[in-house]
């Protein structure tokens, strides 16, 4: 996997994210609305996200962001990411954010982890797990309707696992 990468499902196009998306990825990852679910749900500036793009995301080989790209208007409506690549024990945590709220409740999260999970597999990777904060229930849901179940929870998320043969 390399941080340029792209693919595609039937509606959205994916590619890794790079520098010229930090003006939407600071204003998503500032939005109280967005980030009330996150394990760090502190606002970030433009400084601290280039800081963290290029000091700790550029040159981490288990980590990988994907801008999502909504196909038929082009616009760029969240991000889909893999971290903490285990390859030896095929293991790899996943995360989305659609943060655009005009595309809330189309699917797009089911179909961006679902590319996701397709794209993982091709490396290998056959366990996948998420940690959604205990009140993200449509997080949850869109989860447990992908065949991830419930494992265990650390404080106040709730860990899901999907794996595979």
């Amino acid at each position: 996997m390399n941080k340029d990468d792209m693919f595609e499902s039937e509606r959205l196009l994916y590619r890794g994210i790079s520098e010229e998306d930090s003006d939407c990825l600071v204003k998503w990852r500032s939005d109280p609305d967005l980030i009330r679910f996150f394990r760090n749900p502190e606002p970030v500036t433009l400084q601290s996200h280039l800081e963290w793009f290029r000091n700790s995301y550029m040159p981490n080989d288990s980590r990988y962001d994907f801008i999502i790209i909504e196909k038929a208007s082009k616009q760029r409506i969240g991000t889909v990411s893999v971290n903490n690549i285990d390859y030896e024990k095929s293991i790899c945590q996943t995360s989305h954010m659609i943060a655009e709220f005009d595309f809330w409740g189309k699917g797009f999260s089911g179909e961006a982890l679902f590319a996701l999970r397709k794209r993982i597999n091709k490396e290998g990777i056959r366990n996948v797990y998420c940690e959604i904060h205990q009140d993200n229930l449509g997080s949850i849901h869109i989860n447990e309707k992908l065949g991830y179940v419930r494992s265990s929870q650390r404080g106040d998320f709730i860990i899901l696992r999907r794996d595979e043969e």
